[in-house]
């Protein structure tokens, strides 16, 4: 497991911090919930969230920011959460920011939640959630309370200045000042002046002076009022209310394609109250969505830091986003996944994989005897072993996310020009102008934005893939978990298993080709010694499409700048001096593994859009991150704006 867990002693049934050297939580006889009691009275009263709750529009979306210094045993976000259900209009969505150096394992977050059984409901939904955590930004989406959870795993002097938010309330919390001396320091209330607007709140359970004099410092007005139980004082207070500004209007976003790229970015954007319309050519998952079987898991190489760190980010976010979609058995199942090393170089990179992250607990790895018991099949080396692997239907998937109640779905409806009026976007398709404007645009149509987008200086690239069904055979029916070498085969079910593909760069043809059909057979031959005979056996299906990908294998994600290929002596060393979005976004590009990584990528950019708008939300990744899935990084190169192209630093990432 990740090795940053909090150790922790249970005295009396309380957790405590060898770290630190206390209680995360107290108890008193007399008072069964004193730490939910506490809670309450420190950082919800004296934050006035029920009054504000209750305040906010019934009729239009809008969005409450909580930043919380210490997560600590998650006690204050259930107290947040259970009474954000309780006071706040549904439309609205709660954004909870926290920063916790050690967090708890999910087996100790359920001991301390016990305390408090009237919590039970909320620390349920927070606890199927709380998994496969990893160092850095973890996104934790509770959708049937319009909620997410914004976990920051570091220490707080480096994850606090790095903030860009705005915050409408601030929980001060962790560790008395002298327990933890660390957190309470300078730049966390330079944090707070800069990431707080008029009206911002803030509430504490200590009265420690310098902490007093540091708010004051920093522009905040303070007050001492009376603390919780034997603790007579604490602090709390505001940010200048000076005159507001009008609240940024929600956007409207045009999705263009309805594969898993468009329908993630639509389905993260409906989720954070936007209007979307999703426009497309033909059918939901009509291209390389449309496979009845798609693999998630992250394949990693430990060379490319950007790289594997999307794909770890994504495996985690991915796996806890189609488990919130509620698809049924015959669309997700969980049944682990064996990455072999069967060859001289996989052999190599299972092992440098391993002694890198194994320690996150995302995968471990075994040798062949352990991986032959956990397959239910002859293995003959070393593998990694995901033990949440598991397979999707990218069909239903689509069709999920499609059914949220912002969402407009247009079929039969191919765009192909884009033009700008009156600060909106007007489409139009191969039929029609489309009536509706738009404030955004999101192109998600693959291979098809290079047409659609002919100055971008994006370089796309078709690959074909072929899948196939075949039928069930003796020496098939013991497998229990996916296996992936050159391709990937999954266990029975429903009398079928699903093998593939195959990999032909510049090849668009997605006619069914009978060779492809023996070339996943021959594939698969090579996964066990017993499934050597496997040459004739019957396939019922086979599906070929279009894959998208990129000259480095990463998606093409953000903003498009108005730049060209062409070069230029413009001096340029940072983003704010190239000019500024004007509303249209891309999201293609993800290759083969756009089920994993397309909707970590949405939910990032489902917030640039929103931040871009006026709506400051907290975001999912750091800058540098942003910059390395840009879709003209490749103008940035040829132009020589190096200063944008700092390569992704994964230092403690990892």
């Amino acid at each position: 497991m990740m090795n940053t867990h909090a150790v922790l002693e249970w005295r009396e049934g309380l957790p405590y911090s060898t770290q630190f050297d206390d209680v995360y939580f107290s108890m008193s006889p007399d008072h069964p919930q004193h730490g939910l009691a506490e809670t309450r009275h420190v950082f919800l009263q004296h934050n006035q969230l029920q009054q504000r709750w209750q305040s906010l529009p019934v009729d239009n979306p809008s969005h409450f920011v909580i930043v919380e210094t210490g997560f600590g045993s998650g006690l204050n976000f259930l107290a947040a959460l259970q009474l954000w259900r309780e006071q706040a209009p549904p439309q609205a969505h709660l954004h909870f920011v926290s920063v916790e150096i050690a967090p708890f394992s999910l087996q100790d977050l359920q001991q301390a939640h016990a305390h408090f059984p009237e919590l039970a409901t909320v620390s349920q939904a927070l606890c199927q959630q709380y998994r496969l955590l990893q160092p850095g930004i973890n996104q934790l989406e509770l959708p049937g309370f319009s909620t997410s959870l914004t976990l920051h795993i570091g220490d707080s002097a480096q994850v606090l200045p790095a903030l860009n938010l705005k915050a409408d309330a601030w929980f001060l919390d962790g560790f008395a000042p002298a327990k933890n001396p660390g957190m309470w320091q300078p730049f966390l209330f330079e944090c707070m002046a800069r990431c707080s607007r008029a009206g911002t709140t803030f509430a504490t359970f200590t009265s420690a002076g310098f902490v007093r004099r540091g708010l004051l410092a920093a522009g905040f007005q303070v007050q001492k009022t009376a603390g919780f139980g034997t603790k007579r004082e604490m602090l709390c207070g505001a940010w200048p209310s000076l005159e507001q500004p009008l609240p940024a209007a929600m956007p409207k976003v045009a999705v263009i394609g309805a594969g898993i790229a468009g329908c993630s970015s639509a389905w993260f954007l409906a989720s954070l109250g936007c209007e979307v319309h999703v426009f497309e050519r033909s059918t939901v998952a009509s291209g390389a969505s449309g496979n009845p079987r798609g693999m998630l898991y992250p394949r990693l190489n430990a060379e490319k830091p950007l790289n594997d760190q999307l794909a770890l980010r994504s495996y985690s976010f991915s796996l806890r986003h189609y488990a919130n979609l509620g698809l049924a058995e015959e669309a997700f199942k969980q049944c682990g996944l064996l990455q072999l090393g069967a060859s001289p170089r996989e052999y190599k990179r299972v092992h440098k994989v391993a002694a890198r992250y194994a320690h996150l607990g995302l995968m471990r790895q075994v040798d062949a005897t352990q991986a032959s018991a956990l397959a239910g099949v002859t293995l003959v080396s070393d593998c990694l072993y995901f033990a949440e692997g598991a397979w999707v239907d990218p069909v239903a998937a689509c069709t999920a996310m499609l059914r949220h109640a912002n969402i407009h779905l247009h079929i039969q409806q191919e765009i192909r020009t884009l033009s700008r009026q009156d600060q909106r976007w007007q489409l139009q398709s191969t039929t029609t102008q489309i009536e509706e404007t738009f404030d955004a645009v999101i192109v998600a149509n693959a291979a098809d934005a290079a047409s659609l987008l002919p100055d971008s200086g994006m370089w796309l690239n078709p690959v074909r893939g072929q899948m196939s069904m075949l039928e069930t055979q003796p020496v098939l029916q013991n497998l229990k978990t996916i296996l992936c070498g050159d391709g990937y085969l999954t266990p029975l079910y429903q009398g079928m298993h699903a093998m593939g593909a195959t990999f032909a760069p510049g090849d668009p043809d997605t006619r069914v080709r009978e060779e492809d059909n023996h070339s996943n057979l021959n594939m698969i031959s090579r996964l066990s010694p017993e499934f050597k005979q496997l040459h004739s056996v019957k396939i019922p299906y086979a599906r070929a499409s279009s894959r998208c990908g990129s000259p480095d294998y990463l998606p093409y994600v953000g903003p498009l700048l108005s730049i060209s290929l062409q070069s230029s002596t413009q001096e340029v060393t940072q983003f704010s001096d190239l000019p500024a979005p004007q509303g249209i976004y891309v999201h293609v590009a993800h290759g083969s593994k756009g089920l994993l990584t397309a909707p970590y990528c949405a939910a990032m950019l489902a917030r640039r859009v929103l931040s871009d708008a006026g709506i400051p939300l907290p975001q999912l990744t750091e800058d540098n991150f942003w910059t390395g899935l840009h879709p003209q990084r490749l103008v940035f190169k040829q132009r020589g704006w190096k200063k944008l192209l700092n390569p992704f630093d994964d230092e403690g990432a990892a």
